[in-house]
């Protein structure tokens, strides 16, 4: 039933955004980025259900929360960055939302390090073992 609603809401969205960029520009884009913001909103609260989830998980493998809390952060930065870098691109700016793909990739790698080590040490600790 959510996808219903964000669907309708980004329809009426990209309708009324259609309709006023003839006539009233400034209008379509504040129109397209209200829209936006709704939809992200109705997003945000579906992925909380689901980071519990990911909280359960670790808890039950034994993984530290810390490193579930930063892929989690990954994923939230790879789909707001695409998101962004859409509708930054819609309103004909694409050499911006370029430069925020390449921010957003920075900011993956840099939040990624931490994963990348833990994964290291333990592959570090089975070759001892060995």
């Amino acid at each position: 039933m959510e996808l219903v609603k964000i669907v309708g809401i980004a329809l009426v969205t990209a309708l009324a955004a259609l309709l006023l960029r003839g006539s009233r520009p400034e209008l379509s884009f504040a129109v397209t980025v209200a829209g936006a913001i709704v939809i992200l909103l109705f997003v945000v609260d579906m992925m909380a259900a689901s980071f519990e989830i990911f909280s359960e998980i670790a808890a039950k493998t034994g993984i530290d929360n810390s490193l579930v809390r930063i892929v989690i952060k990954i994923v939230a930065v790879g789909y707001l960055v695409e998101f962004g870098a859409g509708i930054v691109e819609d309103f004909g700016c694409k050499s911006v939302a370029d430069k925020l793909v390449l921010a957003g990739k920075v900011i993956v790698f840099a939040l990624s390090a931490p994963v990348i080590r833990s994964l290291l040490e333990l592959i570090g600790g089975f070759l001892e073992l060995v």
